[in-house]
């Protein structure tokens, strides 16, 4: 769980220090096989990105712990083929201590049901606050929460996260 409501909020820890160019490195690609297996597969393995009592949040909905999160995809590839491109940017990094990071990121969502080609018309705009852990010498997810910036008018949610509200 966040250390402190500014980061619980997206806030950022601004007395956290610099990102080894090693860290820099695992933390980003993690970022990226994140959006990778979302759109590419295989997304059984999402949740194995996250550490055992991980969660995943999205607005005021939170899927907690590895099998809470892998039900979430199960019950999406369930719907039928999604083509989805997750685009993530400007992400920011620092350290929390030797083993513990915060990083924050912008998706560009373009996403329909069935196969390609769609047009090219973006679903959302997302602020994206994590917390990462390193755990056996690899860096995972401990926290990951989506905030909608930009929706469009007609996005409807398709990822089943398991609970309502902070808990």
């Amino acid at each position: 769980m966040p250390e402190s409501k500014a980061q619980e909020h997206g806030g950022w820890d601004h007395e956290a220090r610099a990102v080894a160019i090693e860290d820099w490195k695992a933390l980003t690609d993690l970022v990226h096989e994140f959006a990778y297996r979302v759109d590419f597969g295989p997304t059984e393995t999402i949740a194995d990105l996250f550490v055992a009592d991980g969660w995943y949040g999205w607005g005021e909905t939170r899927s907690i712990g590895r099998e809470a999160i892998s039900e979430a995809y199960r019950q999406r590839a369930a719907r039928g083929l999604r083509t989805a491109r997750h685009l993530c940017t400007n992400l920011r990094l620092v350290m929390l201590g030797s083993d513990r990071a915060q990083g924050q990121s912008i998706w560009l969502l373009f996403a329909e049901d069935g196969p390609p080609t769609h047009p090219a018309v973006p679903l959302l705009v997302a602020d994206v606050n994590d917390v990462y852990v390193r755990c056996a010498g690899r860096w995972l997810f401990e926290s990951r929460q989506l905030t909608d910036v930009f929706v469009a008018p007609d996005r409807r949610p398709v990822l089943p996260l398991t609970s309502r509200g902070r808990e």
